[in-house]
């Protein structure tokens, strides 16, 4: 049986986007700091959550830029753009293929006094400014036809872009959840 792929319309991507990140904010806000800090041989949620700030923060830089200058820098898309599930294959190929985080994505975390409630505090405005750009500045007959680098995928487009913040922020919520439950685990065998 053949599955009819179609595109997520902007108002999808937002909803989505939004669950997630109120999820994500939620799940934080309920740890305490030794669990929201718990590092075992992988990112601790705060990092988990200070990665994603620091991806929504080059992305929204990157779809802030006037449309002009986009394609004025970049190009236009010569390929339409990847329906969600294409572009999470992807992307899952390139990270089993070895590609890793640059530094400028790696996350750098200090436990201190009100670091929780600040790391949160930032992730809320960025993603914030992220959600109201795509809001306010981008419509579904124009994603799909500017583009702009991304690490790992390559030029992709505006959609793309939108598509990989999706599926990367579902993939660190069920790691910072996973996260938390280790830390559960070892406070209790300890």
């Amino acid at each position: 049986m053949l599955i009819k792929r179609y595109h997520l319309n902007k108002f999808q991507i937002l909803n989505h986007a939004e669950e997630t990140i109120a999820d994500i904010i939620e799940l934080c806000r309920q740890m305490d700091d030794q669990l929201f800090f718990y590092k075992s041989e992988q990112w601790s949620s705060a990092e988990n959550l200070e990665h994603l700030s620091l991806t929504f923060h080059r992305s929204w830089f990157g779809i802030v830029a006037p449309k002009f200058l986009l394609k004025w820098k970049f190009g236009k898309p010569e390929r339409t753009s990847l329906h969600y599930e294409e572009l999470e294959d992807e992307y899952y190929k390139k990270l089993d293929a070895g590609f890793e985080a640059q530094e400028r994505f790696i996350p750098v975390v200090k436990e201190e006094k009100g670091a929780k409630e600040k790391l949160i505090a930032r992730f809320e405005q960025v993603t914030k400014k992220y959600l109201d750009q795509v809001r306010y500045y981008w419509e579904d007959e124009n994603m799909d036809n500017y583009q702009l680098p991304h690490p790992a995928l390559g030029m992709i487009t505006v959609r793309e872009l939108l598509y990989f913040n999706l599926f990367h922020t579902t993939h660190h919520y069920k790691t910072m959840r996973n996260r938390k439950n280790e830390a559960v685990e070892f406070s209790a065998a300890g």
